[in-house]
C-alpha cells in the first residue's frame, strides 16, 4: 500500500510495491484507471512496470 507524502501537486519517493494505481488510491482516494494515468502523464519516461525503489515521482493536482 502506497503512502501518502503529502497534498497534490507534491512528489513522491518510490517504495516497495508502489503502482501509479495505489498512488492514485493514496493521493486522490480512487485508484481507477483515469487517476493512475494523471500520475503517468506527470512523469513521462517512467515505466509504470519498471518503478525504483527511491525514484521520485510527480504527483499532479
Amino acid at each position: 500500500m502506497s503512502t501518502k507524502q503529502g497534498t497534490p501537486p507534491c512528489t513522491h519517493r518510490v517504495g516497495q510495491g508502489d503502482t501509479f494505481s495505489e498512488l492514485a488510491q493514496a493521493y486522490y482516494g480512487d485508484a481507477s484507471n483515469t487517476q493512475a494515468q494523471k500520475i503517468q502523464d506527470a512523469n513521462p519516461g517512467v515505466s509504470p512496470t519498471s518503478l525504483q525503489l527511491g525514484q521520485t515521482l510527480n504527483i499532479p493536482a
